[in-house]
């Protein structure tokens, strides 16, 4: 009798190969535990091999396993094409978007832009995550990361969008009564509102061109959210060295003013991030042709 491989059960073995876990492999596909692990035990019969070795902290693959697997990835690229293929012939362009990325960017610039774009495309579902922790667009199921400092490996495609620039920032409340600034040096004169990130120094290192200062500072308060920091400059207590995308949101609104604005500290590399395809869904390419520069608009280029 010819062997019959269920398509479904390949899935299900690729998915658990991947995820490392039933759960997960489950949460997946959308079933149960018990049907994930009744499709494997009808893979393992139908090829009369053992596949995986299962223990309560881990899976591993066998032999068998790490034979089989590269076929079932095949054919979950295949279906996954099979449906590009077929959303590119479509006339609207619709379907869920997840979309992760940094607090900051979160607030400031990436959701209101995802509001802005689902305006445009009205049929897309678009979810923004907030989320500190770098997260794997493809074990986690996300279609884009927009990160600050890294790509992450070579499966994925980091398009490099700009620099995020750390720069300074006071309200008109603060300044009116406070000592002149007229150059870095006179920060030391001034209440400092810090970020954790300089907490062990207490120093900020920053630079103009090919000019670079280290100022020793008194902070006044220390956090390790940009938010906190940025509220407490708008009423008044002191100078912050924010990202410029969250500074400038409050400069729109009058709240804050920019400070020294020749001298910024800390140029990250801002990445729009997700994994590899061989074509890409109407859906992605609308996104990117959309955000690429709308966020390069708001982050330092050349730098």
């Amino acid at each position: 009798m010819k062997t019959k491989l269920l398509p479904e059960a390949l899935l299900a073995f690729e998915s658990l190969a991947r995820l490392g876990s039933f759960t997960a492999a489950a949460a997946e596909l959308g079933c149960a535990k018990s049907h994930v692990s009744q499709l494997i035990s009808q893979l393992e019969s139908e090829l009369s091999s053992v596949l995986l070795l299962r223990s309560t902290r881990r899976i591993s693959l066998t032999e068998s396993g790490h034979k089989l697997l590269p076929h079932a990835m095949s054919l979950r690229e295949l279906l996954g094409q099979v449906r590009l293929d077929i959303e590119d012939t479509q006339q609207h362009i619709e379907g869920e978007l997840l979309i992760s990325t940094t607090p900051s960017m979160a607030q400031y610039v990436v959701g209101p832009l995802m509001a802005q774009f689902s305006k445009i495309q009205p049929k897309l579902r678009i979810r923004v995550d907030a989320n500190s922790r770098f997260q794997d667009p493809i074990t986690e199921g996300i279609d884009f990361c927009i990160r600050s400092g890294k790509v992450g490996d070579e499966r994925l495609v980091g398009r490099l969008l700009g620099h995020s620039l750390d720069k300074l920032y006071a309200a008109p409340a603060y300044l009116n009564k406070a000592p002149p600034l007229r150059s870095p040096i006179d920060l030391a004169q001034h209440d400092i509102l810090l970020s954790d990130d300089y907490q062990a120094t207490r120093q900020w290192q920053l630079r103009n061109g090919n000019s670079s200062i280290t100022v020793d500072l008194l902070p006044v308060l220390c956090s390790n959210n940009n938010p906190t920091l940025a509220m407490s400059a708008v009423a008044g207590y002191g100078i912050a060295l924010l990202p410029e995308i969250v500074g400038d949101s409050y400069c729109r609104l009058g709240l804050l003013q920019a400070l020294l604005p020749e001298w910024y500290e800390k140029p990250t590399p801002v990445y729009l991030v997700f994994a590899h395809r061989a074509t890409m869904p109407r859906k992605y390419r609308a996104l990117i042709d959309f955000i690429q520069p709308a966020l390069q608009a708001h982050l330092a280029q050349n730098i």
